[in-house]
This record gives C-alpha cells, structure tokens and sequence, in this order.
C-alpha cells in the first residue's frame, strides 16, 4: 500500500465494510502506511421498535462504532452513520431526537467528535473524488 502513496500518489484510505475484518487489520495498515487520511465504514442495524420505527436510544450504535475506532489505533475516522440516520428520522417532524438523554448530538459525534466523519448521501463519489482531486493535483 506504500506504493500507492509514493508512486500513484494516493494521501489516504477507506476501509469498505470494517466490521467484516478485526480491527486489528486496520491498526496494522494504519501504522505501516502513515495515511494522512483514512476512514472506516463500519456499519450496523440501529435499533427499531417493533413497529420498525428507529428508537430513541441509539448509544450501542455509536458506542460500537467508537469501539472500532479505538480499537484501529485511532488514526482513522469513521462515517458516522448514527447521526446520519437520526437526522433523516428528525427531518420528518421528529426534531427531538437531535438530543441524546444528556443533551448531547444523538450520533458518534455526541460522543467521539473527532472520530466522526459526516457525509452526505453520495458519500461514496465525494470521498473518491476527494482522493483523486488530492493526488492529481499533488496539493
């Protein structure tokens, strides 16, 4: 992978599916190749009610994404996929879930900012384009 970087001239990585691998995969990429940027898409089911609509209470969620992060080494950022679903439930006439029970964002970014990655929908096309953006334009 430290090709990439020094002969393609890539500045970082994506981790698709991260919850697929041990995290401890990514601490070692993570210290072989010194990214300036990585970030990991670690993704799970929220939790639902019965009647399938998202609960209010979605501290595992971030919890276990803050787990994986810390557990990577911590160079590495994640999407942040709790507040990303919180806000398209709020957006429908649900504004009280911006809060969580002690007033913090509901997401990982309530807990762990500096672990959060937002993103929009197209979050796949923005972070490539990002790469591609960096490494031609070599800033």
């Amino acid at each position: 992978m430290n090709w990439l970087k020094s002969e393609i001239g890539f500045v970082g990585w994506r981790f698709d599916y991260a919850m697929g691998f041990s995290p401890s995969i990514t601490k070692v990429y993570m210290q072989n190749t010194s990214p300036d940027v990585a970030v990991g898409e670690y993704w799970d089911d929220l939790a639902y009610w019965k009647d399938r609509t998202l609960d209010k209470n979605q501290d595992k969620h971030r919890n276990d994404i803050s787990k994986w992060v810390q557990a990577s080494g911590g160079g590495a950022t994640t999407f942040d996929f709790t507040t990303k679903r919180i806000l398209q439930a709020a957006v429908k006439n649900e504004l009280w879930r911006m809060k969580d029970s002690n007033g913090n964002p509901p997401g990982l970014i309530g807990i762990s900012p500096g672990y959060a990655d937002m993103h929009k929908s197209s979050l796949i096309l923005g972070f490539h384009q990002y790469f591609m953006t960096t490494s031609l334009n070599g800033e």
